[in-house]
């Protein structure tokens, strides 16, 4: 693993690191001692929609970055819902989905529990709003959400398990390609998928119904989430993919 000078592991611990890039697409998270999370956005399909929000398929190119260089971690796939009232950025395995939802105005969340989930603030406002929004909100999430017009009545930032990402629409959702989806929106996903790229969403049949489903939990009560050691350097897509054997740090 790589790492980084001592001089400077109080200063990588931090997400307030001065963001210095090479290239402009790449966004840097959560910052530890051991170097930062970044990721860079390969493509965002649109699936389905409501008047609420938008549903997004992912990709993304993972990098680990430390004083020794950045170091590429793999792509990874999943979902973010594009909605500002209920923002949430989504990952499968094995035929479930773990959504985690953003509470950019979090009034029961320490600032401590808010540093470390920088990583997901930089992706899903990456997705929506491009990558200079994704960028700051890893600094200043409230404002940043506040400049969008995000009004999200959660306290705290949590996680939910799912049948399917589609799941996140609603038992009865109007979907269709264009709704949900504002001006800002709509040129951030052209820059990213050629028209006509629109995929339908997949029935509910498609897929199994789990038999039950997890309660939505805040993220400080997952005991599995904390207490799990973490392996590899990429923190934000090793909890989206794990699922139940999330890593958030320690």
């Amino acid at each position: 693993m790589l790492r980084p000078l001592t001089v400077l592991a109080l200063v990588l611990s931090s997400p307030v690191l001065a963001q210095t890039y090479t290239r402009s697409d790449v966004v840097r998270g959560l910052c530890q001692p051991d170097g930062c999370d970044e990721f860079t956005i390969l493509r965002a399909d649109r699936i389905a929609a409501t008047d609420e929000g938008t549903l997004l398929k992912t990709r993304v190119r993972t990098f680990h970055a430390s004083k020794s260089g950045r170091q590429e971690r793999g792509d990874q796939d999943g979902y973010v819902y594009c909605s500002r009232t209920k923002p949430a950025i989504m990952a499968e395995r094995d035929g479930r989905t773990m959504a985690f939802y953003l509470a950019p105005s979090a009034t029961a969340e320490s600032r401590e529990r808010i540093r470390l989930n920088a990583s997901f603030h930089a992706l899903y406002f990456s997705l929506c709003h491009g990558n200079e929004a994704g960028k700051a909100a890893v600094h200043n999430l409230s404002s940043v959400a506040q400049s969008f017009g995000y009004r999200v009545a959660l306290a705290q930032s949590k996680l939910e398990l799912l049948a399917q990402a589609e799941d996140i629409l609603g038992p009865t959702p109007r979907r269709s390609a264009d709704a949900g989806l504002d001006r800002g929106m709509e040129e951030r996903l052209e820059k990213l998928v050629p028209p006509g790229r629109v995929q339908p969403a997949v029935p509910s049949e498609a897929r199994p119904v789990l038999p039950r489903q997890a309660p939505a939990h805040p993220v400080q009560d997952e005991a599995g989430i904390m207490a799990a050691p973490r392996h590899l350097t990429n923190r934000m897509f090793d909890a989206l993919d794990e699922v139940g054997d999330w890593v958030l740090g320690r």
